[in-house]
């Protein structure tokens, strides 16, 4: 892993927290899981941003996505800004 958290440039209205890895992402591999050393989720990966840099949304957000998407009083379609 390279970086993460809020110190990295953002979109308007964006989340603020993503992970920066130095791995090689390729088309295709978007929405598949980040795991540590010992197999557990810390993320998803989301998009390359150059040839051995990637992103990935951490697991926490996903979380607290689906969290609100089963609620309710939520209906509709929703996005993980990042």
């Amino acid at each position: 892993m390279i970086g993460g958290g809020s110190d990295l440039p953002k979109s308007p209205g964006a989340e603020r927290e993503r992970i920066v890895v130095d791995l090689a992402l390729r088309p295709g591999y978007s929405g598949g899981p980040l795991v540590d050393h010992q197999g557990t989720l810390i993320g998803m990966s989301i998009l390359m941003t150059g040839q051995e840099v990637g992103m990935a949304v951490p697991s926490h957000v996903i979380e607290e996505f689906v969290a609100k998407a089963s609620s309710a009083d939520w209906s509709g379609s929703g996005t993980i800004l990042v």
